[in-house]
């Protein structure tokens, strides 16, 4: 009688797991069915031709404009001031008169020793006229030449002073505000007028960090004046020798006409440096790249029988950015098409339509110049 039940019982679970197999199969069949008779999933993109751009690294430091020629004069000798032509901002040119001052006491000692020399003088050649006769002794003549030669020394101290009293430009140069005045009294080392020279070019000093190679001489670097869009290009004219001690820094002079770019001395700029040598590298645009945690990726586009698409997720290794275009530098290669707006829908082997069938080249959509990164470097100022 148990057997019965049991074999009853067994009977029953195998009918109800058969008729619940069944089941699914025959839902299972219709949803194959159904998915066969829905189109493939697809998306619309747009899409770009990577291209091969030239591309140099960059920094860009602080650099100072410095004076062609600069000097402080300062008066030797004390007096007071009775002639002035050096007004405030004036160009003078070399060898002009700038300032003097009052030399009347040494005009007078002028007059006098030259007077004394004359005497002198008249008086060494009577007695050499004299020594041819025999009538005085060779001594008096050495005496009397002796006089002359003391005398021309008296002429030529006091024509000394006049001249230190009298301030010439030695280039020229545009003077410094100053505050001077006709009779106004000058102590002796005082700092009279600021000269800075005018010339045909500008000089820029910058410095380089020694972790960056070594620019040579006539080397091309980038000017941009502050608060400026424009660029100006200058060349390497000197090299300091050394290393700062203290920044490990190397100081460089770069040169460009003054009918390029005339600034002030002191003023500061911004100088583009090169510090890599120029490579072919691909560009793409920021919007084709996809980021997760795997890392970054692109979808190349590869064309299947049917006119479309497929959607094949490729990695690349990211280099520097420029606005809106990313450096390759490695992953893909010139030529190859690769989704653009809408690259975040794709998936890998997803089908793909062109929103344009004419793909545009991310040459397009950079300058036709060659791309240079530029980096700042506030520890080369």
């Amino acid at each position: 009688m148990n057997i019965t039940k049991w074999l009853l019982v067994i009977i029953i679970l195998a009918g109800t797991i058969f008729g619940l197999y069944s089941y699914k199969a025959s839902l299972q069949q219709a949803a194959n069915e159904q998915a066969a008779s829905m189109p493939e999933m697809a998306a619309t993109v747009t899409a770009v031709k990577v291209a091969n751009i030239s591309y140099q690294k960059q920094i860009k430091v602080s650099g100072e404009v410095q004076a062609f020629k600069f000097l402080m004069l300062n008066n030797e000798l004390a007096g007071e001031i009775i002639r002035l032509n050096a007004a405030s901002g004036q160009v003078v040119n070399k060898g002009q008169l700038l300032l003097e001052l009052d030399h009347r006491d040494e005009d007078a000692r002028l007059m006098a020793a030259k007077a004394t020399l004359t005497l002198n003088q008249q008086t060494l050649d009577r007695n050499i006229k004299l020594h041819k006769n025999r009538g005085i002794s060779e001594e008096q003549v050495d005496q009397a030449r002796a006089a002359v030669q003391i005398a021309k020394a008296d002429i030529s101290v006091i024509t000394t002073a006049i001249d230190k009293k009298t301030l010439t430009a030695p280039f020229t140069a545009k003077v410094g505000i100053h505050t001077l005045e006709v009779g106004q009294y000058l102590d002796k080392n005082s700092q009279v007028l600021e000269l800075v020279g005018i010339n045909d070019f500008t000089w820029i000093d910058f410095n380089l960090p020694q972790l960056y190679q070594e620019l040579g001489l006539s080397s091309t670097v980038k000017i941009s004046p502050i608060n400026q869009d424009s660029v100006f290009e200058a060349k390497i004219i000197a090299i300091d020798p050394q290393l700062s001690r203290l920044s490990r820094h190397l100081k460089y002079r770069a040169q460009l006409p003054s009918a390029t770019l005339a600034l002030k001395p002191n003023t500061l700029v911004s100088v583009i440096v090169p510090i890599a040598n120029k490579a072919m590298l691909a560009v793409v645009p920021d919007l084709a790249i996809k980021r997760d945690a795997l890392g970054n990726y692109v979808f190349v586009l590869e064309a299947d029988e049917e006119g479309s698409y497929r959607a094949k997720q490729v990695p690349v290794k990211l280099g520097e950015r420029q606005g809106e275009q990313v450096m390759i530098l490695t992953g893909v290669e010139a030529g190859q098409l690769i989704a653009d707006k809408g690259a975040f829908k794709l998936f890998p082997g997803m089908k793909v339509y062109l929103a344009k069938e004419v793909a545009k080249t991310t040459a397009a959509d950079v300058s036709k110049e060659n791309i240079q990164a530029v980096v700042s470097d506030a520890s080369a100022q």
